[in-house]
């Protein structure tokens, strides 16, 4: 069995290393989208993105939104073609870790403080 893989939308300057206790950080990106509609740029940086989550699990793996929200929004738009669930950890500045939250696409969305809990079939907030 692999280990999870934790997704950041666009690396920057943050430090990420609280992310490793949920598995190994992988930046999709570290450019961001111009505003040309006809962009071989932007098109690169979509190409990119989807060969870095082409084997994306819902069950194993997450996302930690970073940076561009134009980068995050692409991200979670090709995921939703394909996957029904994604799994993201969201920053928390009181307490200063990675909360998880989980999101089924055309269901709910769950959050739990406890970042042990079993995702698996969770359907209460």
């Amino acid at each position: 069995m692999n280990k999870p893989k934790v997704y950041v939308t666009q690396e920057t300057n943050y430090d990420f290393t609280p992310a490793e206790r949920f598995g190994d950080v992988v930046f999709l990106t570290h450019k961001d989208l111009n505003n040309m509609r006809a962009s071989i740029h932007n098109d690169k940086v979509v190409a990119e993105i989807k060969d870095k989550i082409k084997h994306y699990d819902p069950d194993e793996d997450w996302f930690v939104i970073a940076g561009s929200p134009y980068i995050a929004a692409v991200v979670f738009m090709l995921l939703g073609r394909k996957h029904n669930a994604i799994r993201i950890l969201r920053w928390d500045n009181r307490d200063f870790r990675y909360v998880p939250l989980h999101i089924e696409l055309r269901r709910e969305i769950t959050s739990r403080p406890d970042e042990s809990a079993d995702w698996r079939g969770c359907n209460e907030v």
